[in-house]
Order: C-alpha cells, then structure tokens, then sequence
C-alpha cells in the first residue's frame, strides 16, 4: 500500500497543467529552457517567487520523466469517469473542456468517447504533444493555449475535467479560486465539473525525501520536502557532467478545503472518490481526491 501510495504521489506532482492563450491557435516549438545550475545562489531561491510550471512543463525531459503515464491508463480514467458520472447509460456527445491537458492522455480519449473536446494548456511544448496524439488517434480536437486564470468561456461546456493534479500551483490562493470561478463560468447550467487532486493527507504522511533513478542515460535525483502548506519537489538531472534543476511545488489542498471552495464559487459537490479505479474516498487511506461537483441548473 505504502509503494502504491508513493507511485502516486510522484505522478500527480508532476503533471502537465496551467494554460495561456486562445482556441485554435497553433504554436510554434520552443527550445527547452535553461535550468539553472546548482552552484548558483539564484537556483536556491524560493521556487515560488515564480512560476515554476512554465519552464518545467514546456521541457522536453518532463515527457522523459513521465512517459510511462501511458494512453491505455487514460482511456481508463475516463471510462470510470463517464460511468460515474452516469453518461454510460446515456448516449451523449456533451462538449467537453480539459483544462489542463498537458500531453493530451484524456482529451483524446474524451474525443474517442465522441465528445467535441477542447484541449487547454499553458505549455506550448505538450500541446504540440497532444496535437501528435490526436493525429494518431485520428480525433479532432480544439486546441487552446491559455492560462487557466485568464479563461473567458462562459456557459458553453457540458463537463470540464481537471485531472492529475492540474491545480494548486500558484502562490496565491486567490488564484486557484479565480481558476474555480472560471470553471463555474464556462459549465453551463447543470454543468459537471470533475477534479481530481492528491489526498494531502497521505501526501504528508507517506512522501519519500530523497528517491534517485536513471532515464535514458540521465541520473535523477528528486527531493522532496514540506514547506509551510506545500510538497515541493526539487529534480537535479546530471548528465555527462551537465547539471539542470527544476522544481514543482502544489499547494496541500485538504480534501475539506476544496469542498469548502467549490462550494463557495457555487457548485454543488455530488460525490468524492478515492483512486482511478472508482473506490469510494478514505480520508487517510485513499490516494486520490477526485470530486464530481455540479452547477446549479439554469432557471
């Protein structure tokens, strides 16, 4: 159990999220960024002093690190999504906006369930991913690079889906409302919002300090510690003789706390789960925190 819950929480902080610029719009690939080097005193600096998720999610080594997240896992997340949700017994075409979709996993199989889907993120690097993967998949999807504070849908979604701890990343705690309230704005009447996030509670209680693997030739080293209400994860790659560093750090949202805020932007929390495989939520034992929260119908 200990090694299941530690698998998760090394994936669900390192998740493709945090979109930035409109719908259909096609982007050019970005070289990746330069890390900073260890012997610097900038690479010590507070991670939160800026926006970490930028340079590390538009890194071609992220996908490395994170490539056996595979598509038949995906496709399954999904089908115990729609179950649950209760779309299985139904046939429906809802539109659907995944708002963090990183390298495309569950946009496309959205698409491949008939959805008419729109894929957002901030990373111009996993949206030319998720483009790759729609094209093998031969789905058509709508693509959207925008900042998920900055989204300005209103009402035209029957389901948005923010998976894989795709939230909780900026310094301020305002801004994840902001990001709540945007999703509220763009569900149309009845509209199910569906987020999914790591139960913090066994985050705390099982994370591992220090871990150390090779990937393609590239030691990793990655560090993790608790400082004030975040798990942050410092990643050194040391490759011959080069060093990079990169970091990620997620706010420690109780499974509470995001009850209370959903509710405060207006939803209506339908159910929690507690894994991808639909069991119910344990509050010291479930690795996941996957809400299903529903807009108030329209008059």
């Amino acid at each position: 159990m200990e090694q299941m819950l530690q698998n998760t929480l090394d994936e669900t902080l390192s998740n493709p999220i945090i979109p930035a610029i409109e719908e259909n719009q096609h982007t050019t690939h970005q070289t990746e960024p330069q890390a900073e080097s260890l012997t610097t005193p900038a690479a010590y600096a507070d991670p939160i002093s800026h926006d970490w998720f930028v340079s590390w999610f538009n890194s071609p080594i992220y996908l490395k690190l994170y490539e056996h997240r595979n598509f038949k896992e995906a496709e399954e997340t999904i089908e115990m999504i729609w179950r649950h949700a209760g779309f299985g017994q139904k046939q429906v075409s809802p539109k659907v906006l995944d708002i963090a979709c990183g390298a495309g996993r569950h946009a496309v199989a959205l698409a491949k369930k008939g959805c008419a889907v729109v894929a957002n993120d901030l990373s111009p690097l996993l949206l030319q991913e998720a483009r790759r993967l729609a094209e093998q998949h031969s789905v058509r999807i709508t693509f959207s690079q925008k900042d998920m504070r900055e989204i300005s849908w209103c009402e035209e979604f029957d389901v948005v889906v923010q998976l894989f701890t795709s939230f909780g990343y900026f310094e301020d705690s305002d801004d994840d409302m902001r990001v709540l309230e945007n999703v509220y704005r763009a569900l149309k009447g009845g509209g199910l919002y569906v987020l999914d996030f790591f139960n913090a509670t066994v985050v705390r209680n099982t994370y591992k300090p220090l871990t150390r693997r090779m990937v393609e030739g590239i030691q990793v080293s990655e560090e993790r510690s608790i400082v004030g209400d975040r798990i942050r994860k410092v990643i050194t790659l040391s490759e011959n003789g080069n060093i990079r560093r990169f970091v990620e750090s997620v706010r420690l949202y109780s499974h509470e706390e995001l009850v209370q805020k959903l509710c405060a932007v207006g939803f209506c929390v339908q159910d929690v789960l507690g894994d991808y495989d639909g069991s119910s939520f344990v509050p010291e034992q479930s690795p996941r925190v996957i809400v299903f929260a529903k807009k108030s119908a329209a008059l």
